[in-house]
Protein backbone atom coordinates (compact mmCIF):
# COMPACT_ATOMS: atom_id res chain seq x y z
CA UNK A 1 0.00 0.00 0.00
CA UNK A 2 1.54 3.33 -0.93
CA UNK A 3 2.33 6.33 2.02
CA UNK A 4 1.54 9.79 2.02
CA UNK A 5 4.74 12.20 2.23
CA UNK A 6 3.80 11.73 6.50
CA UNK A 7 3.88 8.22 6.59
CA UNK A 8 0.74 8.09 6.99
CA UNK A 9 -0.72 4.80 4.48
CA UNK A 10 -3.14 5.79 1.79
CA UNK A 11 -6.33 3.78 1.40
CA UNK A 12 -7.90 5.23 -1.65
CA UNK A 13 -10.63 8.37 -2.27
CA UNK A 14 -13.24 8.97 0.35
CA UNK A 15 -11.31 6.69 2.78
CA UNK A 16 -9.23 8.30 5.36
CA UNK A 17 -5.83 6.86 6.78
CA UNK A 18 -6.64 4.44 9.79
CA UNK A 19 -2.57 4.69 10.83
CA UNK A 20 0.56 6.44 10.94
CA UNK A 21 3.83 5.71 12.01
CA UNK A 22 3.30 8.57 14.94
CA UNK A 23 0.47 6.91 15.69
CA UNK A 24 1.69 3.50 16.17
CA UNK A 25 5.15 4.60 18.57
CA UNK A 26 3.05 6.49 20.58
CA UNK A 27 0.41 3.66 21.20
CA UNK A 28 3.82 1.42 22.12
CA UNK A 29 5.14 4.03 24.28
CA UNK A 30 2.32 4.43 25.80
CA UNK A 31 1.89 0.58 26.52
CA UNK A 32 5.54 -0.24 27.61
CA UNK A 33 4.62 2.79 30.31
CA UNK A 34 1.86 0.91 31.50
CA UNK A 35 3.28 -2.15 31.18
CA UNK A 36 6.71 -1.82 32.54
CA UNK A 37 7.28 -5.83 33.02
CA UNK A 38 5.11 -6.76 29.94
CA UNK A 39 7.33 -7.63 26.37
CA UNK A 40 6.61 -5.27 23.60
CA UNK A 41 5.69 -7.50 20.36
CA UNK A 42 4.25 -6.01 17.41
CA UNK A 43 1.00 -8.52 17.97
CA UNK A 44 0.57 -6.04 21.23
CA UNK A 45 1.35 -2.94 19.60
CA UNK A 46 -1.35 -4.04 16.74
CA UNK A 47 -3.72 -4.85 19.18
CA UNK A 48 -3.14 -1.38 21.26
CA UNK A 49 -4.03 0.78 18.04
CA UNK A 50 -7.02 -1.78 16.69
CA UNK A 51 -5.17 -2.72 13.62
CA UNK A 52 -3.92 -6.80 12.40
CA UNK A 53 0.18 -7.14 13.28
CA UNK A 54 0.74 -7.32 9.47
CA UNK A 55 -0.60 -3.64 8.91
CA UNK A 56 2.55 -2.65 11.34
CA UNK A 57 5.06 -4.36 8.87
CA UNK A 58 3.91 -1.56 6.69
CA UNK A 59 5.67 1.30 8.56
CA UNK A 60 8.59 -1.04 10.39
CA UNK A 61 10.07 -3.91 8.52
CA UNK A 62 10.74 -5.88 12.06
CA UNK A 63 9.84 -5.79 15.74
CA UNK A 64 13.68 -4.23 16.47
CA UNK A 65 12.84 -0.91 14.14
CA UNK A 66 9.74 -0.80 16.27
CA UNK A 67 11.31 -0.49 19.64
CA UNK A 68 14.26 2.10 18.02
CA UNK A 69 11.09 4.09 17.15
CA UNK A 70 9.65 4.06 20.40
CA UNK A 71 12.99 4.57 22.73
CA UNK A 72 13.67 7.38 20.60
CA UNK A 73 10.07 8.54 21.19
CA UNK A 74 10.57 8.24 24.49
CA UNK A 75 13.90 9.99 25.07
CA UNK A 76 12.83 12.97 22.77
CA UNK A 77 9.18 13.31 25.02
CA UNK A 78 11.50 13.33 28.36
CA UNK A 79 10.40 16.57 30.28
CA UNK A 80 14.01 18.47 30.05
CA UNK A 81 12.95 21.22 32.59
CA UNK A 82 15.84 23.30 34.36
CA UNK A 83 17.00 21.11 37.40
CA UNK A 84 16.60 21.97 40.87
CA UNK A 85 19.73 23.30 42.63
CA UNK A 86 21.69 26.28 43.70
CA UNK A 87 24.94 24.95 42.38
CA UNK A 88 25.86 23.27 39.19
CA UNK A 89 26.72 20.23 41.07
CA UNK A 90 23.44 20.11 42.85
CA UNK A 91 21.70 20.32 39.03
CA UNK A 92 23.36 17.68 37.45
CA UNK A 93 22.65 15.79 40.85
CA UNK A 94 19.15 16.14 40.13
CA UNK A 95 19.39 15.55 36.48
CA UNK A 96 21.03 12.39 36.76
CA UNK A 97 18.52 11.20 39.39
CA UNK A 98 16.00 12.22 37.59
CA UNK A 99 17.09 10.99 34.32
CA UNK A 100 17.97 7.22 35.86
CA UNK A 101 14.25 7.43 37.19
CA UNK A 102 12.40 8.04 33.49
CA UNK A 103 14.61 5.45 32.34
CA UNK A 104 13.91 2.57 35.00
CA UNK A 105 10.49 1.54 33.43
CA UNK A 106 12.03 1.14 30.12
CA UNK A 107 13.79 -2.44 31.07
CA UNK A 108 13.41 -3.74 27.50
CA UNK A 109 14.04 -0.53 25.88
CA UNK A 110 17.15 0.82 27.44
CA UNK A 111 19.55 -1.02 24.53
CA UNK A 112 18.12 1.40 22.23
CA UNK A 113 17.85 4.11 23.83
CA UNK A 114 22.15 3.61 24.20
CA UNK A 115 21.34 3.69 20.02
CA UNK A 116 19.09 5.89 20.05
CA UNK A 117 19.16 8.34 17.01
CA UNK A 118 20.79 11.72 17.91
CA UNK A 119 17.90 13.99 17.32
CA UNK A 120 16.46 12.14 20.51
CA UNK A 121 19.04 13.48 22.42
CA UNK A 122 18.47 16.88 21.58
CA UNK A 123 16.75 17.86 24.70
CA UNK A 124 19.24 16.52 27.36
CA UNK A 125 22.04 17.80 26.01
CA UNK A 126 20.41 21.44 25.64
CA UNK A 127 19.81 20.70 29.33
CA UNK A 128 23.23 19.65 30.48
CA UNK A 129 24.71 22.41 28.49
CA UNK A 130 23.19 25.09 30.13
CA UNK A 131 23.93 23.16 34.04
CA UNK A 132 27.11 22.80 33.01
CA UNK A 133 28.20 26.29 31.55
CA UNK A 134 29.74 27.97 34.74
CA UNK A 135 32.33 25.81 34.34
CA UNK A 136 33.46 26.95 31.30
CA UNK A 137 34.78 23.97 30.02
CA UNK A 138 36.09 23.72 26.16
CA UNK A 139 34.33 22.96 23.73
CA UNK A 140 36.20 18.97 23.95
CA UNK A 141 35.96 18.58 27.98
CA UNK A 142 32.57 19.80 27.35
CA UNK A 143 31.59 16.90 24.72
CA UNK A 144 33.36 14.33 27.07
CA UNK A 145 31.36 15.65 30.09
CA UNK A 146 28.18 15.31 28.76
CA UNK A 147 29.41 11.94 27.34
CA UNK A 148 30.15 10.85 30.81
CA UNK A 149 27.08 11.82 32.61
CA UNK A 150 24.78 10.34 29.59
CA UNK A 151 26.61 7.18 29.28
CA UNK A 152 27.05 6.77 33.36
CA UNK A 153 23.02 7.29 33.57
CA UNK A 154 22.19 4.56 30.74
CA UNK A 155 24.60 2.12 31.86
CA UNK A 156 23.69 2.18 35.38
CA UNK A 157 19.96 1.88 34.60
CA UNK A 158 20.97 -0.98 32.65
CA UNK A 159 22.81 -2.59 35.46
CA UNK A 160 19.70 -2.00 37.93
CA UNK A 161 17.26 -3.15 35.69
CA UNK A 162 19.35 -6.41 34.38
CA UNK A 163 20.54 -7.40 37.84
CA UNK A 164 18.96 -10.06 40.63
CA UNK A 165 17.86 -8.64 43.78
CA UNK A 166 20.23 -8.50 46.36
CA UNK A 167 18.47 -10.60 48.82
CA UNK A 168 18.16 -13.39 46.12
CA UNK A 169 21.84 -12.61 44.81
CA UNK A 170 23.02 -12.71 48.79
CA UNK A 171 21.25 -16.18 48.66
CA UNK A 172 23.23 -17.63 45.79
CA UNK A 173 26.67 -16.37 47.12
CA UNK A 174 26.49 -17.96 50.43
CA UNK A 175 25.22 -21.52 48.87
CA UNK A 176 28.77 -20.87 46.40
CA UNK A 177 30.82 -19.72 49.40
CA UNK A 178 30.19 -23.06 51.59
CA UNK A 179 31.68 -24.91 48.87
CA UNK A 180 34.94 -22.73 49.20
CA UNK A 181 37.80 -23.47 51.67
CA UNK A 182 36.97 -21.72 55.38
CA UNK A 183 39.54 -19.02 54.98
CA UNK A 184 37.57 -17.74 51.93
CA UNK A 185 34.39 -17.90 53.95
CA UNK A 186 35.74 -16.17 57.00
CA UNK A 187 37.45 -13.33 54.35
CA UNK A 188 34.06 -12.70 52.54
CA UNK A 189 31.11 -13.74 54.92
CA UNK A 190 31.45 -10.24 56.59
CA UNK A 191 30.79 -8.51 53.43
CA UNK A 192 27.89 -10.44 52.78
CA UNK A 193 24.73 -9.09 54.61
CA UNK A 194 26.37 -5.99 53.50
CA UNK A 195 25.32 -6.09 49.86
CA UNK A 196 22.16 -5.38 50.10
CA UNK A 197 22.34 -1.75 51.62
CA UNK A 198 25.56 -1.14 49.55
CA UNK A 199 23.40 -1.94 46.03
CA UNK A 200 21.20 1.05 47.52
CA UNK A 201 24.00 3.36 48.48
CA UNK A 202 25.94 2.56 44.92
CA UNK A 203 24.09 5.21 42.58
CA UNK A 204 24.43 7.99 44.77
CA UNK A 205 28.29 7.22 44.93
CA UNK A 206 28.00 6.62 41.32
CA UNK A 207 26.73 10.65 41.12
CA UNK A 208 29.03 12.10 43.26
CA UNK A 209 32.02 10.36 41.42
CA UNK A 210 30.83 11.79 38.04
CA UNK A 211 30.38 15.38 39.01
CA UNK A 212 33.43 14.78 40.70
CA UNK A 213 35.53 13.67 37.13
CA UNK A 214 33.21 16.17 35.10
CA UNK A 215 34.74 19.19 37.64
CA UNK A 216 38.10 17.67 37.25
CA UNK A 217 37.51 18.39 33.84
CA UNK A 218 37.36 22.17 34.90
CA UNK A 219 40.68 22.19 36.50
CA UNK A 220 42.93 19.70 34.73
Amino acid sequence: MAQQADGTARRGRGRPPRLSRDQIVRAAAELAAREPGGVLTIKRVAEAVDSAPMALYRYFPDRDDLLQAVADRIIADAEHTEPPGDTWQDQLGAWMHTSRERLRPYRQLLSYMAATEQPAWVPALVTLTRVLRPLRLGEDELALAVTLVCSTVIGHAVYETHRRPAEQKMAGLLEALALRPQEEQEAVAPLLPRLPDAQRRLYDVVVDRTIAAVEALATG
